[in-house]
């Protein structure tokens, strides 16, 4: 069941918005009031509305958002179920009445004028092509967490450069992958690429639709002016977050690259090294929770991949990357052990 709530300020007075800011609500009291704090300042181009998708949160989110109606032209879309990022900002962008919609996350602090030098940046980049364009993100205090993105053939998805320091000189750049939490896209083109495949409730959606964009031709460009600043600082996976990530990777792997039977082998190697990972780090039952999901869901995978088949080429795996970087292995990038692992596969791959 869901309850729209649409703000009374003047500041909703009918007009066609440029930009739709569209982002999933949950639980998010600790950050939503910065986060509204710094698009108060974009919206005054009156060229931008928000739409907020609350995920049935039961703190104050709600109450918060709502406080905000008479200084931003907010539609709040109530949700009596939590349905994921994916869906919900599917969802979210339905309602949508921008040109172009901007898909982010509940904690990001926006810079000033960050749609303007996107604005400007966008025109400056498209030629006859739709593009797409995921601004960089930083931590809170530095480090980046988002700078472009790389995809390895075996599904693994990372930003070879997280906590470094963004750089000072501006960089505009293609990349492999955009992040959810930084999204600029034509509402036509969200629309004819069916947005985000609801199938993975979280995570890895935002992989999926890059790699089908890709595939259907549009490039996405990063850049490192305008950025975000991401309010909370995590490196560390939870059992919850570890699941998902694992288990939407085999589902993005099946969708989306071809040749799986060929690159099958090696594949079974590496989860061979992952299983022993899982039981160091204390995730064992949730991998093999994982592989007996797999199981169960084989018919479904044929199906996704499919019909992802039928709508354009598979992605070559030997276009992807083939090298694997020691910031995959998370607390164990300084082991010697799985540094000889990963030295070996990457060697493998190197010859693959």
């Amino acid at each position: 069941m869901l309850k729209k709530k649409r703000a009374n300020s003047d500041i909703m007075e009918d007009h066609i918005p440029k930009i739709s800011i569209i982002f999933p609500s949950y639980n998010g009291k600790q950050f939503l009031n910065r986060n509204l704090d710094s698009i108060i300042p974009l919206s005054k181009m009156n060229e931008i509305e928000l739409i907020i998708v609350d995920n049935n949160s039961n703190d104050s989110s709600k109450e918060i958002i709502k406080s905000y109606d008479q200084v931003l032209k907010i539609n709040l879309i109530e949700i009596n179920e939590n349905l994921g990022f994916g869906k919900a900002c599917n969802l979210g962008a339905s309602h949508a009445k921008g040109e172009f919609l901007f898909i982010t996350n509940q904690d990001i602090i926006f810079i000033p004028n960050f749609f303007k030098t996107l604005l400007d940046l966008y025109r400056k980049l498209k030629k006859n092509q739709e593009l797409v364009i995921s601004p960089a993100i930083v931590f809170e205090g530095d480090g980046i967490h988002y700078f472009g993105a790389k995809i390895h053939f075996l599904g693994f998805s990372y930003t070879p450069n997280l906590g470094q320091k963004l750089p000072l000189k501006r960089i505009v750049k293609r990349t492999q992958r955009f992040s959810g939490g930084s999204l600029f896209i034509k509402k036509t083109l969200f629309t004819e690429m069916d947005g985000f495949d609801e199938i993975f409730f979280m995570y890895y959606e935002d992989t999926d639709l890059s790699l089908r964009l890709i595939r259907n031709g549009y490039e996405i460009h990063t850049t490192n002016m305008p950025y975000l600043i991401h309010q909370k600082h995590e490196w560390g996976f939870d059992n919850f977050r570890y699941y998902l990530l694992e288990r939407n990777r085999f589902f993005f792997f099946f969708k989306n690259i071809s040749s799986y039977m060929r690159v099958l082998p090696i594949l079974l190697l590496s989860e061979i090294v992952l299983l022993f990972q899982s039981a160091l780090i204390g995730k064992l039952k949730i991998r093999i929770r994982i592989y007996s999901e797999l199981l169960t869901k084989f018919k479904i995978i044929k199906e996704l991949r499919v019909k992802s088949k039928k709508e354009t080429s598979l992605y070559p795996y030997h276009k992807l990357n083939r090298f694997l970087d020691p910031i995959l292995l998370g607390d164990y990038k300084h082991s010697k052990v799985f540094n000889k692992f990963l030295n070996l596969f990457n060697y493998a791959f190197k010859h693959f």
